[in-house]
């Protein structure tokens, strides 16, 4: 297999001289000029399309820039359409009638042979210029091959002597980016969903894949605290989704591999939690109490307090993505697509339970986790915010695997489904928001009888808004529990 990471330009240069890589050397170091050319037609037909067409030395390629319906894994070369030596051998129909030069990398290519465990493999550093219209900048991409356990190993331990990372887009993406003078697109955004005709492996490479794309582009925007709340929402839910999947298909896939990256998820989550929390507490019910109360200064420092804690939260999410283990859990979960180990760790009865038709194997999982949602029986109304809570929990893991599965049962009764799913959880959500910004208060320290009464304030709020949320989730409940399932 072939891993493609990216590497710190800066860094590149400190590879070949890796005390780690000296007793693993295989001859000498190979050292070549390379040089790429991205052509496409002047309105960017191509670019538009999620295609590049690069021009090397060796021929013409047309190939993936973002994913499409391909299975295409994270940190792994671009998937290559077409290739000929020359451009009209590639055939009229896959490109524009005018081509134009529209990005370049220049630079060289540094070859290495390694012997690691007996197995060989191979390192190729590319590092170079990538030139465009209106700015140019520097740029290294390191390629790993070989076995893929071996591949894992050797990139995880270089990733803990070097800055390197899963790119967050090909070459051509980031090149053609530079070209424009705009930040690549995501390779993939929001909920996946399983492909036409795949196996139950293939699908859970495929959720795997995308959502790691998800988490890794929100999270240098979720650090940098750019674009309000929603980054670190939106990884967030990445990670929520992430974690379901590996609950969801854990009946074939549990083994080390997955228990691994299941703990680094939820290391992950533990810190975008309190970041999470803290921006619906302030942009939500604090708000809203405090505008209830312009005057009031006690609201006013109690806000001030919560900012603090906010900012904290960031703060504390920023030196966590900052680490260098968060690059290593970055190509963990890429490996779960890329590289696959885990096929080579489960045992007999999960191989079984992988060579069952996807559907069937859909239909259990989404019976399981409905089963258990509507286990408390049509009258919740009088339930604790604790036990309400669960269902809410269990309404969601219902909903993203209801999402994932959703392309096997096509039709209306699917989207009224998932649609009263999202309303049910949006209810009990907003009652949830009332006993986490309880527990958020719980950690404001001191602040005497002026905070005393601010908190008092705030749960006087809560506690009005719950009693409206209790009567729209019994509402809503009824007519969830009235619904056939889309997938019976």
């Amino acid at each position: 297999m072939e891993l493609e990471l990216v590497l710190s330009p800066a860094a590149a240069s400190r590879l070949p001289h890796l005390k780690l890589l000296a007793p693993l050397k295989q001859g000498r170091a190979r050292n070549r000029p390379v040089r790429i050319v991205w052509h496409d037609s002047p309105d960017a037909a191509l670019a538009a399309d999620g295609l590049a067409l690069a021009e090397r030395r060796e021929g013409w390629q047309l190939e993936r820039m973002y994913p499409g319906r391909d299975l295409w894994p994270p940190a792994t070369p671009a998937p290559v359409l077409r290739e000929a030596r020359d451009r009209a051998s590639l055939g009229d129909d896959a490109l524009p009638e005018t081509l134009v030069p529209t990005a370049s990398f220049a630079g060289r290519a540094l070859g290495l042979s390694l012997l690691v465990e007996n197995e060989a493999m191979e390192l190729t550093l590319l590092s170079g210029t990538i030139r465009g219209v209106v700015d140019e900048h520097q740029a290294a991409r390191l390629l790993i091959s070989g076995p893929a356990r071996e591949t894992v190993r050797l990139a995880l331990i270089l990733a803990d002597e070097l800055p390197l990372s899963v790119p967050r887009a090909s070459l051509a993406g980031e090149a053609i980016s530079v070209a424009r003078g705009i930040v690549p697109a995501p390779r993939r955004i929001g909920a996946p969903a399983v492909p036409d005709g795949v196996s139950v492996a293939d699908a859970f490479a495929h959720l795997a894949g995308h959502l790691t794309d998800v988490i890794l582009h929100w999270a240098p925007i979720a650090a940098a605290g750019e674009g309000g709340p929603e980054p670190v929402h939106q990884m967030r839910v990445g990670v929520r989704r992430l974690r379901s999947v590996l609950s969801v298909f854990r009946s074939a896939t549990a083994c080390p591999t997955i228990a691994e990256a299941a703990a680094g998820l939820k290391a992950l989550g533990a810190v975008l939690g309190p970041a999470r929390d803290w921006d619906v507490f302030t942009a939500g019910i604090g708000a809203r109490v405090a505008t209830a109360f312009p005057e009031e200064r006690a609201m006013v420092r109690l806000m001030e307090a919560a900012e603090r804690h906010r900012r904290q939260g960031y703060a504390d999410l920023r030196r966590f993505i900052d680490d260098p283990a968060f690059r290593l859990l970055g190509i963990r979960l890429a490996a779960l697509s890329a590289a696959r180990l885990w096929e080579q760790e489960i045992d007999d009865a999960e191989r079984t339970v992988l060579a069952t038709p996807l559907t069937d194997f859909a239909v259990a999982a989404l019976n399981r986790r409905l089963k258990r949602m509507v286990a408390p029986g049509n009258d919740i109304a009088h339930m604790e915010p604790e036990a309400l809570h669960i269902i809410r929990l269990r309404a969601k893991r219902l909903r993203y695997a209801a999402e994932f599965f959703a392309p096997l049962f096509p039709g209306k009764a699917t989207r009224r489904f998932t649609r009263r799913l999202s309303q049910l959880q949006e209810e009990l959500g907003l009652l949830n928001d009332g006993t986490v910004a309880a527990g958020l208060l719980a950690q404001l320290p001191g602040g005497g009888a002026e905070r005393a009464f601010a908190i008092g304030l705030v749960r006087g709020f809560v506690a009005a808004a719950s009693n409206t949320a209790r009567k729209e989730i019994v509402e809503v409940w009824r007519d969830f529990r009235k619904q056939e399932p889309f997938w019976t």
